[in-house]
């Protein structure tokens, strides 16, 4: 990673609108040539979503091609974006592709389901996922998070490997939260599972594309094979928290979704338990993982979401109320979803020829619109390229439809308060507890499946953070 940090003579006159001069500039993938054809796309989408798609798609609203006997559509225009996702939202549909990549994981849940019984599952799903409900959530997500640095603690100056502390800390709280028991019977056998997916079988292939459901192929095998080992792991995990005894005040996510769908829906229960537990323990896993990978590399920003939060009671009691003060924080979160979004691309399908500014797009066109090159449009975003959080501390709104870290339109994310709140507690307690740096400089690449992950396992080194204590919070205009 490129970044210029500040040199002792230039901090004492700084403010923090100074401190996009020393922005960290994350490594990425090279880009594809501009003269990429639409099947060569489909093709790379098997190994990396981030050199999938050319450098032309900045540049045009609409790039149409071909991609064997279908035409392909490509954009990041958030004009195009609103026109597909939620004004002409009807003419869409979503790809098979969805469903056959993330059937396995998801069922019938509603990650996958459409027409009426995605609009019954939301509405019967929405009210588990209310504001009022935070508060709830929160207390799960600080024990587990109280756990996780007790055990961080003790390996402080020593090599740590991160990315399996953060999945399992994920994991702890989507337990918790989910079910009010301990993930240690079970999390090794879940981790090990949607890891497997997410490197092999969770990578569109151009079949997933081109081929109809009835067509047979070793991919669509090897997922169904897959399908059978989850259900039932998934359905053990329920098991357990049905044989669990809680007190009658005890609320969790897992009681909430039984009052949603009711006794006599067992295995939509079993598809909605088996999605929530994949999105909310690997995508939160992954943003909390490169945030300390981000922050490692701009001590900086560590110190300023350090300073925040060792001024607030980050406690399992007083997390709740703190969270709205946790501003910095937040807005590393909202970065490191920019630069490493968990949707990395959203795919529709067209249900009748019309155009798109000026561009005919027959039925039955496949649309992908790549969530991550939008987030790095440099006609959006100043300096797109760079980690720079304060773009999202005290500016203006920006455009709804030019971040969307959890989508947009009628199938945006369920969960995305409730994620963002996890991710903000829990890596502001991580950075109020320790200080994070990286304990080798090999540039950390993202490599983009289902999910956001890096090219390699990089080690850490964390060591306690108690020279902060005590210090005022930081203002944002005075050091």
């Amino acid at each position: 990673m490129r970044v210029r940090e500040p040199q002792p003579d230039e901090t004492k006159s700084m403010n923090f609108n100074d401190l996009d001069r020393f922005s960290l500039v994350p490594p990425m993938p090279p880009m594809p040539a501009d003269d990429i054809s639409g099947l060569q796309i489909l093709l790379a989408l098997r190994s990396d979503a981030y050199s999938a798609f050319p450098r032309r798609c900045l540049d045009e609203p609409v790039v149409k091609l071909w991609a064997a006997w279908k035409v392909l559509v490509l954009t990041c225009a958030p004009d195009v974006i609103r026109h597909v996702m939620m004004t002409h939202a009807e003419d869409y549909a979503r790809l098979p592709l969805g469903r056959r990549v993330l059937g396995p994981i998801a069922g019938n849940g509603l990650l996958t389901s459409e027409g009426a019984l995605w609009r019954r599952q939301r509405r019967a799903m929405a009210p588990a996922f209310a504001p009022r409900n935070l508060s709830i959530m929160a207390r799960h997500i600080m024990l587990s998070i109280e756990a996780a640095c007790a055990r961080l603690a003790q390996s402080c100056g020593t090599e740590i490997d991160m990315l399996s502390e953060l999945q399992m800390l994920s994991l702890e709280i989507a337990a918790s939260s989910m079910f009010s028991i301990e993930s240690a019977a079970f999390g090794s056998e879940l981790r090990a599972m949607i890891s497997e997916y997410a490197v092999s079988m969770g990578r569109a292939c151009p079949s997933d594309f081109l081929l109809p459901d009835g067509v047979p192929t070793p991919m669509r095998a090897r997922r169904a094979l897959f399908r059978r080992r989850w259900k039932k792991l998934i359905r053990s995990i329920v098991a357990v928290r049905r044989e669990a005894k809680h007190d009658g005040d005890a609320r969790d996510l897992f009681d909430l979704l039984c009052e949603a769908h009711g006794p006599d829906q067992e295995d939509l229960l079993t598809d909605e338990v088996g999605t929530m537990i994949v999105a909310g323990h690997e995508t939160t896993a992954l943003t909390l993982f490169w945030m300390c990978t981000l922050l490692a590399n701009s001590p900086r920003w560590q110190t300023i979401v350090a300073k925040e939060a060792s001024s607030l009671d980050l406690s399992v009691e007083g997390a709740s109320a703190s969270l709205p003060k946790l501003v910095f924080a937040r807005a590393v979160v909202q970065e490191t979803l920019r630069l490493y979004p968990p949707v990395l691309a959203v795919g529709r399908l067209a249900t009748r020829s019309h155009d798109i500014c000026g561009t005919s797009v027959p039925e039955g066109s496949m649309i992908l619109v790549p969530y991550w090159l939008l987030h790095r449009d440099p006609r959006i975003w100043e300096q797109p390229e760079t980690f720079n959080p304060l773009r999202f501390v005290d500016k203006s709104e920006t455009d709804r439809f030019a971040f969307l870290p959890f989508g947009i339109g009628p199938h945006v994310c369920i969960g995305a308060q409730l994620a963002m709140s996890e991710a903000t507690l829990a890596i502001a307690r991580l950075v109020q507890k320790f200080s994070i740096s990286l304990s080798a400089d090999r540039p950390i690449l993202p490599v983009g499946a289902i999910t956001t992950r890096p090219d390699h396992t990089p080690m850490f080194i964390l060591q306690p953070r108690e020279h902060l204590q005590g210090l005022a919070a930081p203002s944002l205009w005075t050091e």
